[in-house]
């Protein structure tokens, strides 16, 4: 005879709401787990604000103006629109952009990439052009115990280190005599066009010049860019310790000895660069030189595009707070939350149809009094 299952509508209604709640809890059960490298990105961001907090007490010691609506956030890394040392045009977006210290962990990121270990030697290409971005690049190195053969072409674009009081040399030697750095650039060039600082006045070469003597660091100069290109590399050898090797070569900026032209800077991709030497250019600089010895290139730019790459704010309002973005954590569903829930529905399934069978049975051994009759 058949006998219909003795499941009740209640219980299948109580399963159903079960599943739905424990669906939304698992659904929304975040974890963050830590990025490779976590501990080293925080500490480099950390450097980078204690650098910058310390540079900005400097500026406030020496009555160097800060301008509040170029510099909003006071910083003091972001120059003046135009100087005697300023040699062409920057976005101040840029600028802006940059004065955030988890740039620096963005460059832990990428140099923790290609395998950099504590001690490996790296050269290192800059301007005056973007200070923060510098500044991330030295914080970066300095946490990662990287160490770091740095030119600077020491004239600078608008709204960069274009002080002539407070030059990216200025900046370093503060920085250095506060401990905050172990290393600072070894030697500087004019920087501008063909970096013989064409262009700039005869006060704004000799306020660089002077900005060398009072810093002690040589001048690169020859009579031609390729001549600079030149210097510069024998330069990078003569600097580089006996029996090491350049692990990497950083450019940072737009500097015409390193990349040997302006249409190279646009064309160059930035990030990474292992095909350099493949490649025919109308003018080479330093960064194909140094690939052209089997040397890593890294470019870095555009401080905007990095940090939307790895979502960051651009339009800084407050000074953002150290070991946030995307380079320091991700948000995942919480596995744990998952498998707890996953198990408490099945065991829920699992009761429900040992009733049903327990009642199956109960009712199989009901006598139907209509039967014996």
């Amino acid at each position: 005879m058949y006998r219909p299952s003795l499941k009740s509508g209640r219980s299948l209604i109580v399963l159903f709401l079960l599943s739905v709640v424990l669906f939304y809890i698992a659904q929304s059960s975040y974890v963050h787990v830590k990025t490779d490298n976590y501990d080293l990105k925080v500490a480099a961001s950390q450097l980078m604000k204690a650098a910058m907090d310390s540079l900005k007490t400097e500026l406030n010691n020496r009555n160097i103006e800060i301008d509040p609506i170029d510099d909003p956030l006071e910083t003091g890394l972001i120059g003046t629109r135009l100087s005697s040392i300023t040699t062409d045009r920057g976005l101040l977006s840029e600028k802006r952009a940059a004065v955030n210290p988890n740039l620096a962990a963005i460059f832990v990121e990428e140099l923790g990439k290609l395998g950099l270990q504590a001690g490996d030697v790296v050269a290192v290409g800059l301007t005056g052009s973007n200070p923060a971005v510098n500044l991330a690049l030295f914080a970066a190195l300095q946490t990662m115990d990287v160490e770091p053969k740095s030119i600077v072409a020491l004239s600078s674009a608008s709204y960069g280190a274009n002080r002539p009081e407070l030059t990216w040399l200025d900046i370093e030697r503060i920085l250095y005599e506060k401990k905050l750095f172990t290393f600072r650039s070894a030697y500087a060039s004019l920087g501008g066009k063909e970096d013989l600082g064409i262009g700039l006045s005869d006060n704004g070469i000799a306020a660089l010049r002077e900005a060398m003597n009072r810093n002690g660091v040589p001048l690169l100069i020859g009579t031609t860019l390729a001549d600079n290109v030149d210097i510069r590399m024998a330069a990078y050898e003569q600097l580089l310790p006996e029996g090491q090797r350049y692990h990497l070569f950083i450019n940072i900026g737009s500097g015409l000895a390193n990349v040997g032209s302006e249409p190279n800077a646009n064309l160059i991709p930035e990030g990474v660069n292992r095909k350099l030497a493949e490649r025919e250019y109308e003018k080479e600089g330093v960064m194909m030189k140094m690939a052209k010895k089997n040397i890593t290139v890294f470019h870095f730019r555009r401080p905007l595009r990095w940090a939307k790459r790895y979502e960051l704010p651009t339009l800084l309002e407050t000074m953002p707070k150290v070991g946030e973005g995307k380079m320091f954590s991700s948000l995942i569903h919480n596995q744990t939350i998952n498998i707890f829930c996953l198990a408490i529905l099945l065991i829920a399934i699992v009761i429900v149809i040992i009733f049903d069978r327990h009642d199956r049975r109960f009712m199989a051994n009901i006598v139907d009094p209509d039967e014996e009759l």
